[in-house]
C-alpha cells in the first residue's frame, strides 16, 4: 500500500473544512452524498511476491516462476453513502476509468438522480482523483 502525505495545505484544508461543518446535525448531513471507488485486483498491486519455502531451497529452479509485466485481471467499483441511503455498487469494466467514463458511467445514471431526489441542498463529496476531472 503507498500512503501520499498530505501536503500542509491539503492538511489545513482538512482543518477548515471539519470546522466549518462541525455545527452541522443530522438534517445536514443526511444531504450529502460521500463516493469512492477502489480497485481490486488477483495479484499483489506493488509486484512483490511472498513465498514460504524451505531453507536451502531459495534459488532452486523449481521455485522460481517467470512473470509477465502486464496488468493481469481485476476490478474497479464505485459507490456512494449518506445517513440514510446508498448508491448501487457499480462495477467499472475494461480499462481506465477517464474523466468521459466517469461522467457517462456514473455521473449522469447515478449521482445526478441522487442529487435530484436531494434538492437543492445536495452536497457531492468525492475524493476529487484525477479521473474526475
Amino acid at each position: 500500500m503507498v500512503c501520499i502525505p498530505l501536503t500542509p495545505r491539503h492538511g489545513a484544508a482538512r482543518r477548515r473544512w471539519a470546522a466549518e461543518h462541525r455545527d452541522w446535525e443530522q438534517h445536514d448531513w443526511s444531504q450529502v452524498l460521500f463516493t469512492d471507488e477502489s480497485r481490486f485486483s488477483l495479484e499483489c498491486d506493488t509486484r512483490r511476491v511472498l513465498v514460504w519455502r524451505d531453507r536451502g531451497t531459495r534459488n532452486n529452479p523449481a521455485f522460481v516462476r517467470e512473470r509477465s509485466q502486464y496488468r493481469r485481471a481485476g476490478w474497479m467499483v464505485w459507490g456512494g453513502i449518506s445517513i440514510n441511503e446508498r448508491t448501487d455498487l457499480h462495477v467499472i469494466r475494461n480499462g481506465t476509468l477517464t474523466g468521459r467514463r466517469y461522467a457517462d458511467e456514473i455521473l449522469r445514471p447515478h449521482v445526478i438522480p441522487y442529487a435530484g431526489a436531494i434538492g437543492d441542498s445536495f452536497v457531492f463529496q468525492d475524493d476529487n482523483t484525477r479521473s474526475h476531472m
